[in-house]
């Protein structure tokens, strides 16, 4: 019983992207790839010379370094509401785990991630 289950859902895994892949493709607008590349972006203001304009790596550190503090207050949120019942042990992991944070944001500054210039 539990192979014929595991067969369907492995069959219907790998059935529906394909087919959902296979759909887009016939129900897309047939256009010319390269025809993109000489309209007007979101401003209205046609694109002069080269359209590809590298891009400093110093936005995404600065971004990855937000995802990473914005994930540790989800994280700590739930440990700070129930701060009365949580065990010592626990009480220690937490501790660690904003000793780790409070490192990778001393690390982040030191190496000027966190610059905006």
């Amino acid at each position: 019983m539990m192979e014929r289950i595991v067969a369907i859902y492995l069959i219907l895994g790998l059935t529906i992207p394909f087919s959902m892949e296979r759909l887009g493709r016939i129900l897309r607008p047939k256009t010319d790839p390269d025809s993109a590349l000489d309209t007007p972006y979101e401003s209205g203001i046609a694109a002069e010379g080269d359209t590809w304009q590298p891009q400093y790596l110093r936005y995404y550190l600065f971004a990855m370094v937000f995802v990473l503090f914005d994930a540790e207050t989800a994280i700590l949120f739930p440990w700070a509401d129930a701060f009365h019942q949580i065990p010592p042990l626990l009480g220690l992991q937490a501790m660690i785990f904003v000793a780790l944070l409070l490192f990778g944001l001393v690390y982040a500054w030191k190496k000027g991630a966190l610059k905006w210039e």
